[in-house]
């Protein structure tokens, strides 16, 4: 039995079936989607597929990126994408950081209506806060 190397991964496995392998690593992990990027040339070149950035998990980093460019790159590149958990940190930081409340607004309801569940429990804590859904009594 031959031994299976990293030209022979390449060669074999066509890259959009890496591109999904390498994205649901992403979304389950960024530490072990990062540990991939270090592997070869070509894994680094994948792991910033479009799908990629997609479905990654930015449960890793720090809300806002404080002064890390490099994180903050990485967390644009997501947004850019329509990477669900970006829109909820960048409706986060527009809502209340920067005042931008109708956009915030409006990129907490996209990721609260891709089941981010930290965007649905916020997202409907400010429209119940500010009177635009009534509580329903149990």
């Amino acid at each position: 039995m031959d031994k299976v190397t990293q030209a022979n991964i390449d060669e074999t496995l066509p890259q959009d079936m890496l591109a999904e392998i390498f994205s649901r690593v992403g979304q389950d992990s960024s530490e072990q989607l990062f540990i991939l990027k270090l592997v070869c040339k070509s894994f680094l070149k994948l792991s910033d597929d479009p799908l990629v950035c997609k479905r990654m998990s930015l449960d890793r980093w720090d809300l806002v990126p404080w002064r890390n460019p490099k994180i903050d790159y990485i967390i644009r590149r997501c947004y850019f994408f329509g990477n669900p958990n970006a829109d909820f940190r960048r409706g986060l930081i527009n809502y209340f950081y920067k005042f931008y409340t109708e956009l915030g607004l409006c990129l907490l309801e996209e990721a609260a209506n891709n089941q981010i569940i930290e965007a649905v429990y916020v997202y409907g804590l400010i429209m119940f806060s500010s009177h635009q859904v009534e509580a329903k009594h149990v």
